[in-house]
């Protein structure tokens, strides 16, 4: 007999769950659409009239506020757009709401709609800030319709006592939940080690639990520690709840006969996000929004067709948003199905799949490069030997195709090329790249620039990373793979090939944790210095890390290391190992032998 696997039970659950929750809602719909009367609910609705289309604008600018609350939950520089963000809030809103599953598929839609931007193993750890900031916001909005329910209905002095105690539990939990993510105090992994120690941990609870302590680790890591950028999150989200507050009363006004204020409005919203919370798997909360506003509305002295009139109007401008949100998800080629196992699924087929952003890759070596038909001429310095710059373009693109096909003779290493957005793609192909080698760079400076490929690709699943220069076009191939050896012998420690003018021309890192983090090895080094090596190595001692040093190499940057590089070349082993540099220099300044 065969034996029916958990996982494959797994579909027939969901699609069991989400027929019963749906019917359940469906009977609560009907209920509470009838005890309001169709006819005064028609009369309501027909009372909004073109004001409709403002409720439509809000709830999109409250979708744009957590998109840009998202963004700011990125450290250093980002390529996710205000546009993309605002895309993939929307994109995974529309699955949340589709399916019981809710954020399980909502979450990781938003990473995969913007993983053209940024990686996936960047953007979920993100949206996992995003959606703390979020809960707590939220943990305080429904604490503060308590309170303001109490107040409004001029309750006893006990439930004022009651609400009032609620509220300062509340914040005192919140309050503790941000000193604990700044203080970096990491609860789900301490409990995990001991629960390991216990030997407690194993199949699927031990594969959950290693995610959960992955997503903390990088949760501590994303967290905003400037009070510029926690101001901005927390900013974004407050405005996520007071539009919705502006939203109702605006709603409110025109379809009722009783005057609400602004506190009416704002209970009605503090009811709305505990709806929210607490029936996540209910598809669109069809049933409950309406039996719940009807409820707060009958209470509130608004009236139970006031309640459901208001809940239809949520429902109606939420139904606008998701079909543009389905056109955006149809365009992109996401699919409900298709969702979780692409991003975070844990399935043991997909584990072993290295589509997945959690698999192990192995080594990766990464060239550092510019395109050569950026807008500005690479190799500046050599002006003053090759004055014309489509000349010094033509010898950039050679030293590219020298690198690249030294690292193609490294057996079993994954090939990345890591390009500078100002100058595209299009110079790379021609040196020999291909465009699932190309990777963009992003960040300001050169330590954020390689800080971010040490991220990504960690995320990625490959270690150990090895980043060298392109203008090094004589570099051994054992000199790499010495490099990558010594990693994999020993993670915990830094590798860098020191350069003749003070700086590197190679660095490389495991990732020791298997947590997907970046020792801090790029803040307060003096770049393009005589120092940039030593700083570095200071930098890597005060983390923790070994320094291991590879043989002195040279960059070719100004006219002295050019003469150098053609008395180089003209040995003809040295000249093996960059044949394209080797042939254009000759056609360039002649034969140097």
């Amino acid at each position: 007999m065969t034996e029916v696997s958990s996982a494959d039970n797994k579909p027939a659950v969901s699609l069991v769950l989400r027929f019963i929750t749906t019917f359940l809602g469906l009977v609560l719909f009907v209920y509470f659409v009838r005890q309001a009367g169709l006819r005064e609910i028609a009369a309501g609705i027909r009372g909004i009239g073109w004001t409709f289309a403002i409720v439509v604008a809000l709830a999109g600018l409250r979708l744009a506020a957590r998109a840009q609350a998202w963004r700011h939950c990125f450290t250093g520089v980002h390529r996710l757009t205000s546009n993309r963000a605002f895309g993939s809030v929307l994109a995974g809103d529309t699955l949340g709401n589709l399916t019981p599953l809710s954020v399980l598929v909502g979450e990781p839609a938003k990473a995969l709609f913007a993983s053209t931007r940024e990686p996936v193993s960047r953007s979920l750890p993100a949206l996992a800030v995003e959606n703390l900031f979020y809960t707590l916001s939220a943990a305080f909005v429904i604490a503060g319709g308590a309170v303001a329910l109490i107040v409004r209905l001029g309750l006893s002095d006990t439930l004022w006592m009651t609400g009032t105690s609620v509220v300062i539990i509340l914040i005192i939990f919140i309050s503790i939940t941000h000193v604990l993510i700044w203080r970096r105090i990491c609860l789900i992994s301490g409990l995990a080690t001991f629960m390991k120690r216990l030997g407690s941990l194993n199949g699927v609870v031990a594969h959950w639990t290693d995610r959960l302590c992955q997503l903390e680790n990088h949760v501590h890591s994303l967290y905003p520690r400037e009070p510029k950028r926690l101001i901005c999150v927390a900013s974004w989200e407050l405005a996520f709840h007071a539009l919705a507050v502006l939203e109702i009363y605006i709603v409110l006004s025109l379809i009722s006969e009783v005057s609400p204020s602004l506190l009416d409005a704002f209970i009605f919203e503090s009811s709305n996000r505990f709806i929210t919370a607490a029936f996540k798997v209910v598809p669109m909360r069809i049933g409950i929004d309406e039996a719940g506003t009807a409820a707060f509305a009958e209470l509130l002295s608004f009236g139970t067709t006031t309640g459901v009139t208001l809940a239809l109007i949520r429902k109606a401008r939420m139904l606008v948003w998701m079909a543009v949100g389905m056109i955006l998800l149809v365009h992109r080629g996401i699919s409900l199905h298709g969702t979780i196992p692409e991003a975070a699924s844990t399935d043991k087929a997909n584990d072993r799949d290295t589509s997945s952003p959690w698999a192990p890759r192995g080594a990766v070596v990464v060239v550092m490069a510019r395109s050569p038909d950026g807008p500005r001429p690479p190799k500046s310095r050599l002006a003053s030997a090759l004055p014309q710059a489509q000349d010094r373009r033509h010898l950039h693109v050679a030293f590219l195709t020298d690198i690249i096909s030294m690292c193609q003779t490294l057996k079993g290493v994954t090939l990345k090329v890591a390009y500078t957005p100002d100058g595209g793609t299009s110079g790379l192909i021609q040196a020999g790249v291909t465009p699932e080698q190309l990777m963009p760079q992003r960040g300001s400076d050169l330590g954020e620039r390689e800080r971010g490929i040490f991220e990504d690709l960690f995320g990625l699943g490959f270690s150990p990373v090895v980043l060298i220069g392109s203008d090094i076009p004589t570099l051994p191939a054992q000199r790499v793979s010495e490099a990558i050896e010594r990693l994999q012998v020993h993670n915990k420690r830094v590798v860098l090939g020191p350069a003749s003018d003070g700086g590197y021309y190679l660095i490389g890192l495991s990732d020791s944790t298997d947590q997907r983090t970046v020792p801090d090895l790029f803040s307060s080094i003096r770049w393009s210095s005589n120092t940039t090596c030593a700083d570095t190595s200071e930098a890597a001692e005060r983390c923790g890390l070994q320094v291991s040093l590879l043989d002195c190499g040279r960059d070719i940057d100004d006219k002295s290391d050019l003469t150098w590089l053609r008395k180089q070349l003209a040995n003809p082993t040295q000249a093996l190992r960059a044949p394209a540099t080797t042939a254009l220099l000759k056609k360039l300044l002649g034969d140097n032998r």
